[in-house]
């Protein structure tokens, strides 16, 4: 399976630790889709999704990631996400089929804003994959909420900071 990976799924490093096998072929993008914060989360902010757009330039960039037959099953069956076949474009123009995870319509609330420590473990990885400066710039710029857990906040600013 070719699955495209956006978003905190894009870190090789962390996916490796549930698919050891999963190989990164390319960085790419879904042409007509945006990428957005609009999956209600169990912490009452919103995560990463991508959606259709208006826009004919938009374009998701992430990175097609080879899962081995065997392990295909940790993307089946979930409640909140759909496993849907899309075209992506890679970076060096070749097209490519991939099963691509979107919320399903009832996990979506366009009222929830991520939190700043999401947004940006998203940033990092964006510029640990070497997306495009743009795509990245275009990601800053979304709007983030401070998480009122302080504790939490920190864990995840230290756990992103080994990145940087």
């Amino acid at each position: 399976m070719i699955l495209f990976a956006y978003a905190s799924n894009m870190n090789m490093e962390e996916f490796r630790e549930n698919i050891p096998l999963a190989q990164k072929l390319c960085n790419a993008y879904i042409p007509g889709y945006e990428f957005c914060f609009n999956k209600s989360g169990d912490d009452l902010s919103a995560k990463a999704n991508i959606q259709p757009s208006t826009n004919a330039a938009a374009k998701v960039w992430g990175v097609l990631i080879s899962i081995p037959e065997e392990q295909e099953e940790h993307f089946h069956e979930n409640e909140e996400l759909d496993l849907v076949q899309m075209k992506c474009m890679c970076s060096d123009g070749e097209m490519k089929e991939a099963a691509v995870l979107i919320s399903k319509p009832h996990a979506i609330n366009n009222y929830l804003l991520p939190y700043d420590w999401y947004k940006q473990k998203i940033v990092v990885f964006a510029k640990m994959g070497k997306l495009p400066e743009e795509y990245i710039k275009q990601l800053e710029r979304m709007e983030a909420k401070i998480d009122p857990d302080t504790k939490r906040r920190e864990r995840r600013l230290e756990k992103i900071a080994k990145y940087l």
